[in-house]
This record gives structure tokens, C-alpha cells and sequence, in this order.
């Protein structure tokens, strides 16, 4: 199996690993062939091709890497001794890259694993003795990044959203910005989804108003968390209702669309 990591953009790249190799032209060909990088520019030395100078490969979730031949001069660079280093790299698919990197001869150090973090990864040593670590982990947010108030606003208006198909009483048009097995969890315990979009094509149950106020909201990779306040009024059996709760939703990524996959209710305290 060969693993191809397309998760990010070829973009300027401003922190770079530089490693040194006692055989450079092998090691830039291991990690081509264990790893998926992809080589940019190598400068041999013109009367020894087996000396590189310099060399750039590139990582195609972004990012790169440097490297060169050890013993290569008498600079604080060229004097650096092969072995010594420890890389972790991020990647999308660490289960088929394990697989490509034992194929290719890298020796596990690490095996394929869950860490308490939620990242999955595992560790290698490449033929000179440098570790290289791969898993999900992509770094935590900056807390004032603005990634949380991106994710508020997208979710603010995908339930906007939501809101007018409830009104509109369109079990359809409901049922689209949900799961196909989306449950409901309350004071009744687990309600399926189809359940609830039975009554609104049946008109066991109507809305004529939702408002929703998103408090939190969190991406993780193809999932996310939303937690909003409901305020909604509308009809059951015929007899009026109004309520207002919490909500809690689990939405997973599907293509460009999130979809509902779990609702949690909880009434708001008097």
C-alpha cells in the first residue's frame, strides 16, 4: 500500500528540521520510499557527488525538511554527527503509513497506537538512527486564534438555518442537516431521529418559532461539539408548548456539509 498525504496546501513553509546523513543521496531515497517525502533540490558537491551539500524535501500535508552529508566540512553544520535526531510530523492517515514505512526497512520503535491525547501515530528509526514520530496530533489552537469564534459562527448559521426548515414544518428539509441514524437523548432517554420526523409529517407535531443562541462550539477533525440555547414555541397533539433548553449536538463532516448526528436536550433551570 502506498500512503499519500493530501491534507494541506503548498504553502511557505518557515520552520524547517535540518538533518545530517552519513550517506545523504540514500536517506533522501528512504524517505522518499518510507515516508512520502517528495524531493525538492539536492546540491552535490561537484567533485564527489556522494557529498550533498544541501537538500530540501517537501511534506505534502505542508512543511519540509533540510538535510545534508556528515563530516562535510569543518563548519559547526558540516561537523554535526548522523543519529542524533527526533522529527514528529502530522499526518492523516498514520495506519497506511506504518504500513509503507516497515515495507521500506524502517525499524519500529514505536508501534501503531491511541495515546491518551487522542492522537493515533507510532515511531520509527530511519537506517542511520534518527526517530521519526507520525500521528494526528496537529498542534494545539492558540486560545486567541479565532478558531473558536469561526466555529461559533458556522454553526450559528448552519442553525439558523435549521431553524427555518423546523418552522416550515419540512420533515425533508429537517431530515438534511441530520444523520441518517441521528437519535435524540432527553428525559425520555434515546428518541430515534425518524421518530421525531414522523410526527412533523404526520403534524403530531409543529413549530412556529426557533431561536438558537450558540454558547460553545468545537472542531475536532470531522467532528464537532455545539452547545446552544433553544427557545422555541409550536403545537403538540394540537395543544400548545413552549420551550426553552439546551442543546448539545454532535456533528460529524460530510464532504463540504456537517450533519447532525446526536441532540442532547436539557430544560433551562427556572
Amino acid at each position: 500500500m502506498t500512503y499519500t498525504n493530501t491534507s494541506g496546501t503548498d504553502g511557505p513553509t518557515r520552520v524547517w528540521p535540518v538533518l545530517t546523513y552519513r550517506d545523504a543521496p540514500a536517506a533522501t531515497k528512504f524517505l522518499s520510499e518510507a515516508f512520502g517525502f517528495e524531493l525538492r533540490v539536492a546540491y552535490a558537491r561537484d567533485d564527489d557527488p556522494t557529498v550533498i551539500e544541501h537538500a530540501e524535501m517537501r511534506w505534502a500535508g505542508g512543511g519540509g525538511l533540510m538535510l545534508g552529508t556528515a563530516g562535510k566540512d569543518d563548519s559547526a553544520f558540516g561537523l554535526r554527527n548522523s543519529g542524533n535526531d527526533c522529527v514528529y510530523v502530522d499526518c492523516d492517515a498514520p495506519d497506511a503509513l506504518f504500513e509503507q514505512a516497515v515495507a521500506a526497512g524502517a525499524e519500529v520503535v514505536r508501534a501503531l497506537n491511541d495515546a491518551d491525547s487522542g492522537s493515533r501515530g507510532f515511531t520509527v528509526r530511519d537506517p542511520e538512527g534518527n526517530l521519526w514520530s507520525f500521528g494526528t496530533y496537529d498542534g494545539e489552537a492558540k486560545p486567541d486564534s479565532g478558531e473558536a469564534s469561526s466555529a461559533i459562527d458556522t454553526f450559528a448559521k448552519l442553525l439558523d438555518d435549521w431553524a427555518e426548515a423546523l418552522v416550515a414544518n419540512d420533515a425533508d428539509a429537517i431530515g438534511a442537516f441530520a444523520e441518517p441514524d441521528w437519535m435524540f437523548v432527553g428525559e425520555n432517554g434515546i428518541v430515534p431521529g425518524s421518530s421525531f420526523l414522523e410526527s412533523v409529517t404526520s403534524g403530531l407535531v409543529t413549530h412556529s418559532s426557533m431561536a438558537f443562541e450558540v454558547a460553545e462550539a468545537r472542531i475536532l477533525g470531522d467532528t464537532a461539539f455545539v452547545v446552544a440555547r433553544c427557545d422555541n414555541h409550536g403545537t403538540w397533539q394540537g395543544e400548545p408548548f413552549h420551550l426553552d433548553e439546551w442543546t448539545s449536538d454532535v456533528f460529524v463532516r460530510r464532504g463540504a456539509r456537517w450533519l447532525c448526528s446526536l441532540t442532547h436536550l436539557t430544560p433551562v433551570k427556572p
